[in-house]
């Protein structure tokens, strides 16, 4: 099938984001959107992710570690002409630190001095904050103590940065199409709710002579056999991630557009802590022995997933989880007996919360089977589209709920620091102050093996008590017409699309990976 006319890309992005302002954004669709319209101090490499020069052209680092010193260019624009200056990010890093932003990602910024004691209250001026400009042009950003992935978080949406005059001129409507300002390789040109985002190249951006698509559009499906059905019609590019589970097995040998590989995700269910009987490590570990994560993965899925009941998830360098609660239906059991509920009598009705995508369901029917086969208990399920539930887990709103984390950078503390007491991201109501100071202890430790050692320390507590109910580390599988150029397997699921080309010749040549369109 030939690529549509012009230089336009269309891919499904899933469920309707729930914000387009980076500072309230938390969601994978969320930040597909910022990170076309948005650009932070450094950009990935669109094969290896590691930083590069994005709105900041150079930087230098402290011998200590601790001080960063970024250089802006000076030819980067704001899509309505007006440059972007160091002045931009201290403005916009202060906006997400400040608590009444209630920015569920602050603790994206907790490395730089006094970022979690302001995101708390503890202390009100911002000038106490280690970010400042020097000039226009220069940045200063100091740490706390050495954080080796922090160049990944500067390339992180919480970390854009946002214009302030359109902010405080229009509100919480500075993210509309006719309001919305950004640094980005794209600007936004039409939003459709539950339909389609539609994107324009940005003349303005700094790299716009290397940005080689004219148009994006994001479609907002949350049906996998409706964006599925729109692949094979030629309705759309790219499908990433969002492929019918049935379909895999049938395509991993037949389809050369059909692509598979790691994936440094999670996929696990919280609980409310807040809840009897769910406040009950028994009950809690009685419930995790029940599940039995291969047949998820193996018979239900069948897309690559390992199966796993560790938290942080497979294929990061020097770290090895603790074991977890591995399935024994008999011990479950008995742990179930012991917190009071023989054979399950008089256990109460929990209900089940997941987001809608098919394949959440099907985990959640199957889950639900093997708690009445193995525990004789009885759970109901309840379906939300994505913004209310992300409400209803934020709120505490849900006795068990359906979660999925992407590492946010590839390090072990992208997974632990979701459950600790401040992080916002901790929607289970599960506070342990030992794990907090393991934590804490981890950040000041120059030492790589023993802070290893001591994330080891956490996980393990954390697999201990468990909040949480780990299921599997994932897998990615996507479709891509041959066409298109430019987006290479990453474990973190991150493609910078200003890469990304439509090569109408790709009959003549397609084996193609180097991403070229002429």
């Amino acid at each position: 099938m030939d690529p549509p006319p012009g230089n336009v890309f269309r891919f499904n992005n899933g469920a309707e984001p729930e914000y387009i302002d980076p500072a309230l954004m938390t969601g994978q669709p969320d930040g597909r959107i910022a990170q076309l319209l948005f650009e932070g101090l450094t950009t990935n490499d669109p094969k290896t992710l590691e930083a590069r020069p994005g709105a900041a052209e150079r930087w230098e680092i402290s011998s200590d570690l601790l001080t960063y010193t970024f250089h802006l260019r000076k030819d980067a624009y704001w899509s309505d002409g007006r440059p972007v200056t160091a002045q931009d990010f201290v403005y916009s890093w202060i906006r997400v630190l400040h608590p009444q932003t209630a920015s569920r990602y602050a603790s994206q910024l907790y490395p730089i001095v006094n970022g979690e004691v302001f995101n708390q209250g503890k202390i009100k001026d911002p000038s106490e904050l280690g970010v400042r400009a020097l000039d226009d042009y220069t940045l200063e950003v100091r740490l706390g103590q050495p954080v080796p992935y922090f160049l990944y978080l500067t390339s992180f949406f919480t970390l854009y940065p946002v214009p302030r005059w359109v902010v405080e001129k229009h509100g919480v409507h500075w993210t509309d199409p006719a309001n919305i300002v950004g640094d980005g390789p794209f600007v936004l040109v039409e939003h459709r709710t539950h339909d389609r985002f539609e994107f324009a190249r940005n003349p303005r951006y700094w790299n716009a002579r290397k940005v080689r698509l004219e148009r994006i559009i994001a479609y907002s499906i949350d049906d996998n056999y409706t964006s599925a059905n729109m692949y094979e019609a030629g309705g759309v590019d790219w499908l990433p991630g969002s492929v019918p589970a049935e379909y895999i097995p049938y395509m991993q040998s037949r389809f050369r557009d059909f692509d598979s590989y790691p994936y440094l995700v999670i996929y696990y269910y919280l609980f409310n802590v807040t809840r009897p009987p769910l406040d009950n490590p028994l009950v809690r570990r009685a419930l995790s022995m029940a599940v039995d994560r291969r047949a998820i993965t193996d018979e239900l899925l069948r897309g690559g997933q390992i199966p796993g009941a560790h938290f942080v998830p497979l294929g990061l360098p020097n770290y090895q989880s603790p074991p977890g609660p591995e399935y024994n239906p008999e011990q479950a059991a008995r742990l179930l007996a012991k917190a009071g509920y023989p054979n399950g009598q008089g256990f109460p009705a929990l209900e089940i919360l997941f987001n809608t995508l098919e394949s959440h369901r099907k985990i959640a029917e199957v889950i639900q089977q093997m708690w009445a086969k193995n525990l004789n208990i009885r759970v109901s399920l309840r379906n939300e589209e994505w913004a209310s539930y992300l409400k209803s887990r934020s709120s505490l709103d849900y006795d068990i709920a359906r979660a999925g984390w992407i590492g946010d950078y590839p390090d072990p503390s992208s997974f632990t620091d979701l459950l600790e007491s401040t992080n916002g991201n901790n929607n289970t109501g599960w506070k342990n102050p030992e794990y907090d100071r393991l934590l804490a202890l981890s950040r000041r430790e120059a030492d790589p093996l023993r802070r290893m050692g001591l994330l080891q320390q956490s996980e393990a507590l954390l697999l201990e008590d468990l909040p949480v109910l780990p299921i599997y580390t994932g897998a990615i599988n996507d479709l891509r017409k041959p066409y298109v150029r430019g987006i290479y397997p990453t474990s973190l699921d991150i493609h910078p699309l200003n890469e990304v080309c439509i090569d109408r010749r790709w009959r003549e040549r397609p084996n193609t990976e180097d991403g070229s369109c002429d």
